[in-house]
């Protein structure tokens, strides 16, 4: 069965059309795949209870697998998501890019996202991989850093990645693309 794509994107993000999420849903899109690409409401001043429930309902929906692709504060949510002992759905497969450190995060309006242990624990049945940029600002010292992360979970540097944003060069990012689109290497 094919599998259904979200791309969640993170604080003060409007979905720029420069954005490697942007290219990712326009490459998926002209493949025919389903994918959601939800512009999120209020990016600059988010609420974790309106997240909480749009990212439910999106890995919930349907019956097919869902390859869940989550940028910088997105992340965080998903994190936050799982310390609250909400379930992963549908997720096959789950990408976590640029996670922030919740030490940068506490002082700003986006404090309540980063309430969950330091840890990323494997998933039964999902494929996870967390992709690390070097020089991220919003990660200093890298997830490592911040994250005891389950052995099983693999841990990409992104060289000279820094948040992997436009302002650090990712607009086409074909590394993203081919992990989205590979066969899964799921666990058991």
């Amino acid at each position: 069965m094919q599998s259904r794509f979200v791309i969640l994107h993170g604080w003060e993000n409007r979905r720029p059309t420069d954005h490697w999420q942007h290219w990712l849903f326009d490459q998926l899109s002209a493949q025919g795949r389903d994918v959601d690409y939800p512009q999120l409401p209020d990016p600059d001043a988010p609420d974790l209870a309106t997240w909480l429930d749009l990212l439910d309902g999106l890995v919930t929906r349907g019956e097919r697998p869902v390859t869940l692709i989550a940028h910088s504060l997105a992340a965080s949510l998903w994190l936050t998501h799982r310390a609250r002992g909400g379930s992963p759905g549908l997720v096959s497969r789950l990408a976590l890019v640029a996670i922030p450190s919740p030490a940068v995060l506490r002082p700003t309006v986006v404090a309540p996202f980063v309430e969950h242990p330091p840890s990323i624990a494997a998933l039964p049945g999902v494929e996870q991989i967390v992709f690390d940029g070097e020089g991220d600002s919003y990660s200093p010292g890298g997830v490592h850093a911040d994250y005891a992360i389950d052995a099983a979970i693999p841990v990409e540097p992104v060289p000279g990645g820094g948040h992997l944003t436009p302002d650090s060069g990712f607009g086409p990012w074909p590394r993203i693309l081919e992990w989205t689109l590979a066969d899964p290497e799921v666990p058991s």
